[in-house]
């Protein structure tokens, strides 16, 4: 049996740190956790000493109130616990009580009002000066005005719905930022390892050339070109780093929690989207779906339904009103000769001429309900299209499928065959064939989360709550009783 010669020993107990260093960071995408109580970790080599920020420095941000978030984290618990909580959905619930606030003070003039009418006066009567009081209580309503106080109610009504249903769908939209910005984290921790281990393999290269070059075996030009790549490696694992901490502040900032920065992220369940097929829908239907049941278009649907109600009552506006007032009370200074002690009374009102008054507000209604009736076929025309670029990316699924998984199998084989030259003492580049790997193992992972993320996109233009399950019915079409009974 032939005896390793010095020279190869030596490479050997060179390069055996390396593999021990890619032994350990490499794995594959069958070792990936899921979310349960005995899953692996995926922690973030960005926040680890290996930058120079220690994770208490790191940290040292105060917390924001209530609970911070939990560490491990998973993707389930932010969308139970944390995706109700943005700007955008602060700002939509100060939308619905404004609407609310406004149906209420539209219909103030239009309820029974009662209030205390007193004078303190002097007046010329029979050419005497005499008192000219009052004090009485006084109680009055518009009975009857055309049907204006309703059109405005319904108007109004309508509006309320219309800012919830908004409310709904800004809750959904930030409820699939989450998921985006969660697995944007997920994937610069993937990358991360792959240009560290890339990293690795040039640093060692480069060691080499220096052993060579200082012995004259290799020229200044192979110097300089080995450490360029191990250079550019560098600053390609520092770029890595780097996203993994702005993926961190951007899902922070997406929960509302700039102050908490996510630490160890648990690989999430994708199960549901894997029993989800495109094959037996046709896109025209899924467009039809899409713009029976889009939030959006039934936002605009609200807006038009108001605006016809605004528009009969602006039609209306120079129409007669009915009134009943009463008073009862010191009506006079003289009751017994006079006006008594109570009176009561039911007025019209008739317009004879208002001025343009109608015509301009039947003319405002008209413009307001055309520009949302163009914007309705504006975004009709935008849903068909997104939903047929979402359709044709699902479509390449299985192909982009099978693509990684032959890659995968070679990065497997060629670690095989690297491994075995390496033992063999014929070749060195075993941590190229273990980057190849790695690489093979992040192509799948971004397949499987673009998978989710086209089906929760589609889900969300469909009207469905953005779910990490299997979904059951849609929004839209569970608020269809409050909708149609302001």
């Amino acid at each position: 049996m032939r005896k390793p010669s010095s020279q190869s020993k030596g490479m050997f107990l060179k390069l055996l740190p390396l593999s021990l260093l890619l032994i350990g960071q490499g794995y594959s995408i069958q070792g990936l956790a899921q979310e349960a109580d005995n899953t692996p970790v995926l922690e973030s080599q960005a926040l680890s000493s290996s930058n120079g920020l220690p994770n208490s420095q790191l940290n040292s941000q105060p917390k924001p109130l209530g609970n911070p978030l939990p560490n491990p984290l998973t993707l389930s618990v932010l969308l139970e616990n944390y995706a109700n909580q943005s700007p955008e959905i602060a700002l939509q619930l100060a939308n619905i009580d404004m609407a609310k606030a406004t149906l209420d003070n539209n219909q103030v003039g239009n309820r029974w009002q009662a209030n205390i009418q007193g004078r303190l006066g002097q007046r010329e009567f029979a050419e005497e000066t005499q008192p000219h009081n009052l004090l009485a209580l006084h109680v009055g309503k518009v009975i009857y005005d055309f049907d204006q106080a309703d059109n405005q109610l319904q108007a109004d009504s309508l509006s309320v719905e219309q800012q919830k249903v908004k409310l709904q769908l800004v809750e959904n939209k930030q409820r699939l930022n989450v998921v985006k910005a969660y697995l944007n984290v997920l994937l610069a921790d993937f990358q991360y390892r792959i240009d560290d281990e890339g990293m690795a393999v040039e640093y060692v290269g480069f060691d080499k050339v220096k052993d060579r070059h200082a012995i004259g075996q290799l020229s200044d030009v192979d110097l300089l070109s080995a450490e360029q790549k191990y250079q550019n490696a560098l600053v390609k694992r520092m770029q890595a780093e780097q996203m993994q901490l702005k993926t961190r502040v951007e899902l922070a900032n997406t929960l509302g929690l700039p102050s908490e920065r996510p630490d160890e992220l648990r690989f999430p369940k994708l199960d549901s989207f894997k029993a989800r097929s495109i094959k037996d829908v046709s896109l025209q239907a899924l467009q039809a779906e899409v713009l029976a049941n889009n939030q959006q278009l039934k936002v605009l649907e609200q807006a038009q339904q108001a605006q016809t109600y605004a528009l009969q009552k602006a039609q209306n506006t120079s129409s007669p009103t009915v009134r009943a007032d009463a008073w009862v009370g010191q009506l006079s200074s003289y009751p017994e000769l006079r006006e008594g002690s109570w009176k009561a009374t039911l007025s019209v009102d008739i317009p004879l001429y208002d001025g343009g008054a109608e015509s301009s507000a039947t003319n405002q209604v008209q413009a307001q309900l055309a520009k949302l009736k163009a914007e309705q076929l504006q975004l009709q025309q935008a849903l068909r299209t997104e939903v047929a670029d979402i359709y044709f990316q699902l479509k390449l699924l299985d192909a982009e499928k099978k693509q990684h998984q032959v890659f995968g199998d070679y990065a497997d084989l060629y670690l095989d065959y690297s491994r075995a030259l390496y033992e063999n003492e014929s070749s060195t580049d075993l941590g190229d064939a273990m980057v190849r790997l790695s690489e093979a193992n992040y192509a799948m992972v971004a397949w499987q989360f673009k998978q989710a993320l086209l089906w929760l996109q589609l889900d969300y233009l469909q009207g469905k709550a953005v779910s990490l399950q299997a979904p059951k019915t849609t929004l839209a079409s569970s608020d269809t009783n409050s909708t149609n009974n302001p």
